[in-house]
């Protein structure tokens, strides 16, 4: 697992490097006495890094590693872009499940997060949260967004909006019966829902306003 985390790490972290170390085995492997075919392999194989080797990093680390907190000490905007955006390069510092602090850095066109989704969520600067290491080499890490702070209030705010849009249609209509049934039931949702465990002042005002529509 050691190994295979290094492995996973070098090839996340310095994609341009491992793309040349890849088509060069398989150019020296087609020298040897490979099939021309072997050279298309590792092209596409190179080229896959690119855009899944964090992917790949991430389901490996969230699956095998080991639970630790970190927080993220520095982040710096870079000159470089990815998707129109500036990439910002990340410092943290990991305290692993022993007790042992240990540096290591990430950035947007990098970084593993877990569950793998389309939006990059990086925590807050000085804020804590949940990552997984392979132990014997705990530079790579995965962020697991939705068991740290910052991911549960993200999925509690995506969880608000039901009951933001049932709340305006009840409050253009509130003689309406069928809006103001949905609205309650979207607030009895979000209140029965352990998502949203975190947001303890819209859960009592929810059971405040359910109190006082109820017939």
């Amino acid at each position: 697992m050691q190994v295979l985390s290094t492995l996973l790490y070098f090839l996340v972290q310095h994609s341009v490097i491992a793309f040349l170390v890849i088509n060069l085995i398989g150019l020296l492997l087609v020298i040897w006495r490979f099939k021309i075919s072997i050279l298309a392999f590792t092209f596409v194989l190179s080229i896959a890094n690119f855009f899944a080797g964090n992917i790949l990093n991430a389901w490996f680390l969230a699956k095998f590693g080991t639970d630790a907190t970190a927080i993220i000490t520095s982040a710096e905007q870079t000159s470089s872009m990815m998707n129109e955006q500036y990439i910002w390069e990340y410092g943290v510092v990991m305290k692993t499940a022993e007790g042992k602090a240990v540096e290591s850095q990430f950035s947007t066109s990098n970084v593993s997060i877990y569950p793998i989704r389309n939006s990059i969520l990086i925590p807050a600067q000085n804020q804590e949260f949940v990552v997984r290491y392979i132990p014997g080499y705990e530079k790579n890490i995965v962020i697991m967004s939705d068991e740290s702070e910052y991911g549960k209030r993200r999925i509690s705010n995506d969880n608000l909006k039901v009951v933001e849009k049932e709340k305006t249609k009840y409050d253009f209509s509130p003689e309406t019966d069928e809006f103001r049934k949905s609205y309650i039931n979207a607030m009895k949702q979000y209140i029965d829902n352990p998502e949203n465990d975190l947001d303890s002042a819209n859960i009592n005002k929810f059971k405040a306003i359910i109190s006082h529509l109820r017939p």
